[in-house]
């Protein structure tokens, strides 16, 4: 499937990992997969995937949705929003969604 709004595909954009916090490093592979920033891409794609790969997704960032959100929070004054948590945002998003679809 050919994703065009993929967010760490953007020309520029640039991940660091020493600008996400520790605790979610571990998450940056998934979600430069999953940061796709179009409703329409973003459900083919859950439905492109298998439910197991589904399942990972939600399992990994479920339990960091609450640190998610805080780091969003701290961070929501900066203009523009660093690369990293727009990642993320668009990550969570994902497996939020795909939470929904898939019980």
């Amino acid at each position: 499937m050919n994703i065009t709004s993929r967010y760490s595909d953007i020309p520029g954009v640039i991940i660091n990992p020493d600008m996400v916090p520790a605790e979610f490093r571990h998450l940056i592979p998934l979600a430069k997969e999953w940061s796709i920033g179009d409703d329409l891409e973003l459900d083919a794609y859950i439905d492109a995937t298998s439910k197991e790969k589904r399942r990972e997704l939600i399992a990994a960032f479920e339990p960091h949705f609450d640190g998610l959100w805080k780091w969003h929070q701290a961070c929501e004054h900066i203009i523009p929003q660093p690369d990293e948590l727009v990642l993320f945002d668009f990550a969570a998003n994902a497996a939020a969604t795909a939470q929904v679809g898939l019980f």
